[in-house]
């Protein structure tokens, strides 16, 4: 495949030129990526090193191993290109290595948004173990949205419906300010005109697309995730789906199961607006998620659910508007997995 991206890798040289680095970490899924970043770097003759070596779902036993290098190397930049996996790393590099290097992204995917996030997740043996903090956020993008015809079907699907998640829950948040709320009624907006044709392949929908994960990642760090990402994390290690799958059947049956149990004002006009801005009702959502084929396998056994249950954190759901317990939660997960 012949990405058309000249503009973007020459932005991409530019901002190297004017950092001059003396040596560049290089993290991505591969050494040599297929966006010509890496080559881009060989032809300004900057010294570099890939670090390659880690996990879909991102291990900190990986990471360290990339703070090994980075040190051992005498790295003084660090470059990033890929999805969230990628960046995170990059950013968790700088954290552990406790460092004030610079990062510089490029995402690949229309989903994450962490290349405006100061949040780094990662894995301990498969348990969620992230960190944050504000000084990992990268200093430097290039939104090379050409990236994106790279990506299967399936990718483009739950990283899409990631940044939906991102956007409905930050508008959620008991932390939101007019700011991130703004960027999540943008990033909506985006998503209503061009979700359909960035699945069909329509490739005026990549730069649109690419904005609303933007802005979706923009409107989380101010206002944080809530409880669809806090129970969709259990999902995800025992059934195997992607992140994007699992967060996104959670934000369909808690949005449903808060509709359904709403007791205050303040909360219908919340569920109100998020029904104008988002372009969906709960079981619109549910209904979408069943035509893209993400309802096919929702089984759990009893001690799957009871493990399910107690891996939430309530504590990462204090910023959600509607204060869940363990017996909401039970509810909740019983109303879409099938339980056996």
């Amino acid at each position: 495949m012949i990405y058309e991206n000249d503009k973007y890798v020459n932005q991409f040289k530019s901002m190297l030129t004017v950092k001059k680095p003396k040596k560049i970490l290089f993290v991505a899924s591969r050494e040599y990526d297929r966006f010509g970043y890496r080559k881009a770097i060989d032809e300004l003759s900057f010294g570099s090193v890939a670090f390659t070596d880690f996990e879909p779902c991102p291990e900190v036993s990986s990471v360290m191993a990339g703070v090994d290098v980075f040190k051992k190397e005498k790295c003084d930049f660090i470059v990033t290109v890929g999805g969230g996996s990628a960046i995170d790393v990059a950013k968790a590099i700088k954290f552990f290595s406790k460092s004030d290097v610079k990062i510089l992204a490029v995402p690949t995917t229309a989903g994450t948004g962490a290349e405006v996030t100061r949040f780094a997740v990662l894995y301990n043996h498969g348990d969620k173990e992230s960190v944050r903090s504000y000084d990992i956020i990268p200093d430097f993008a290039v939104f090379d949205c050409t990236t994106l015809a790279s990506l299967a079907h399936y990718q483009r699907v739950v990283t899409g419906l990631d940044a939906f998640s991102h956007s409905i829950e930050a508008y959620w948040s008991s932390d939101a300010t007019d700011e991130s709320r703004k960027y999540s009624a943008e990033a909506l907006e985006l998503f209503n005109k061009y979700f359909t044709k960035y699945l069909d392949d329509d490739k005026s929908s990549y730069e649109p697309m690419m904005k609303c994960s933007e802005l979706a990642g923009r409107a989380i760090n101010i206002a944080q995730t809530a409880a669809p990402h806090a129970m969709s994390y259990k999902l995800h290690k025992l059934k195997g789906y992607s992140h994007g799958q699992a967060v996104a059947l959670c934000l369909a049956y808690i949005w449903q199961y808060m509709l359904e149990n709403c007791k205050t004002a303040e909360l219908e006009i919340l569920l109100a607006e998020t029904e104008i801005i988002s372009g969906f009702t709960p079981q619109s959502f549910q209904i979408l998620l069943k035509n893209l084929n993400l309802c096919d396998d929702l089984n759990l056994t009893e001690n799957e659910l009871e493990e399910c249950i107690s891996g939430v954190n309530i504590k990462r759901m204090s910023n959600h508007p509607m204060k869940f317990d363990y017996d909401d939660i039970e509810n909740i997960y019983r109303s879409f997995m099938n339980i056996n």
